[in-house]
């Protein structure tokens, strides 16, 4: 369960059998949703103050024997056979095949979804009384499930189909105008918070916005800020920073860092926020590359620092990395394709036998700046550049800094395009 939903760590409370039953007691300040772990199948259990629910089920068939006794239990019952047919029954479901549908006919299958889940709970709550708390939450946990899905439609259907992304009709998005992100029954919904995780990057998107932008988890920010309120608001913002921490710019970060635990009055959530941002700042785009010293094939020691004023597309491999000499051709050829402008391909060879670095290396025309680490500085180097699978390739910027952390592969076609962006974005900016 997770008791603070800016806080993505969840609390877990482990039962012992004792015979064939168990025991759980769970601490609650009002209604929320937590999961139910046997094995590896996992259900929803709805909690209010006061419930005392009793369960039984067949070990071997966790989900389609469970059943709900004591106060809770009619809302329990009905969540698992709502959880269930979300999962199991195709016509509920986004992939694989209703993604495919055209914009008219997709919208058609959520409202049929919408409207069938609507007339169940009804007819379900007419013979097994529930709460206001749970069916305002669970009219939450369909209109932002259907929500979600519409706000993904088109991206996703991009991805899964290779196709060009189309254009939204006029009148798409205009249901979002008319959601209710202010009642408090929202906050126990998960459907909600992973809406609001959405939401934010949709308007930057549609904006014209994408992950290479500096700016880009700023503009979502700024955007949820202007069009949410309360913890609505609190909620979309803090996923936001939580995205832009790990995969975001160091400078805008900040900024909304500094903006969000200025306005918000939770302690807990901005002292974890800014943890996560100390944790990852000296590995995130903005932050100084760490330097480091190399040998290269003159047998001259070299620094990464040397090459500000260009861009570094820096290249790590090792000798027992297959995929690394297959991608060596292409990052040869994209070094003669810039050769002689403002950018430097440095390839690091991660290795324990610098003669066998240089057997291998001279007598070939090598493009670019090959570089061997000493022994003693290897294992500083893999934890500083977090290097856990090879080739590994970065972007520093002719200042020093990250650009990306993860740059394309040189058999990847577009990176050629990347990088005569970046070098265009420079140019740009000295004049």
């Amino acid at each position: 369960m997770r008791p603070n939903p800016l806080i993505p760590e969840e609390k877990s409370l482990q039962a012992e059998l004792q015979g064939n039953t168990f025991r759980i007691e769970v601490p609650l300040q009002g209604a929320m949703v937590a999961e139910l772990l046997h094995g590896n199948e996992l259900v929803p259990v709805y909690l209010e103050p006061g419930y005392e629910l009793s369960l039984s089920f067949n070990g071997d068939k966790f989900l389609r024997t469970l059943k709900y006794t004591g106060k809770g239990g009619n809302e329990n019952n009905y969540l698992a056979t709502y959880t269930t047919r979300f999962e199991d029954e195709e016509d509920y479901q986004v992939l694989p095949d209703n993604i495919k549908l055209k914009e008219e006919e997709f919208t058609a299958f959520l409202d049929y979804r919408r409207n069938d889940q609507l007339k169940s709970l009804d007819k379900y709550a007419g013979k097994n009384p529930v709460s206001d708390t749970f069916r305002n939450f669970l009219l939450a946990e369909v209109e932002f499930s259907y929500a979600k899905d519409k706000l993904r439609y088109h991206p996703l259907r991009q991805q899964i189909l290779q196709v060009a992304l189309t254009k939204p009709s006029p009148a798409f998005y205009t249901y979002l105008d008319k959601l209710d992100m202010q009642r408090p029954a929202n906050l126990v919904s998960p459907a909600f918070v992973r809406f609001l995780q959405e939401y934010g990057i949709h308007y930057a998107q549609e904006a014209g916005y994408t992950e290479k932008d500096a700016t880009y988890y700023k503009v979502a920010y700024s955007t949820v800020s202007q069009k949410l309120q309360g913890q609505a608001k609190l909620l979309a913002q803090a996923h936001i920073l939580k995205q832009s921490i790990k995969s975001g710019h160091l400078q805008y970060t900040e900024q909304m860092l500094q903006d969000f635990t200025t306005t918000n009055k939770d302690a807990a959530v901005n002292a974890y926020l800014q943890q996560q941002h100390d944790a990852n700042k000296a590995f995130a785009i903005g932050s100084e590359a760490p330097d480091f010293k190399y040998k290269n094939l003159a047998g001259d020691t070299v620094s990464l620092s040397s090459f500000k004023g260009q861009l570094v597309y820096l290249s790590f491999w090792r000798s027992d990395c297959s995929l690394c000499y297959v991608e060596q051709p292409h990052l040869e050829q994209l070094a003669v394709k810039f050769k002689g402008q403002k950018i430097v391909f440095l390839n690091v060879f991660i290795s324990d036998n610098e003669q066998k670095w240089r057997k291998s290396a001279q007598g070939k025309d090598l493009q670019g700046e090959q570089a061997f680490v000493s022994i003693t500085q290897q294992e500083e180097l893999i934890a500083n550049y977090k290097l856990e699978d090879m080739p590994a390739y970065f972007l520093v910027d002719a200042e020093g800094r990250f650009i990306s952390q993860k740059a394309r592969h040189p058999n990847d076609r577009e990176a050629a395009n990347d990088l005569a962006g970046h070098l265009q974005t420079r140019q740009a900016s000295a004049k």
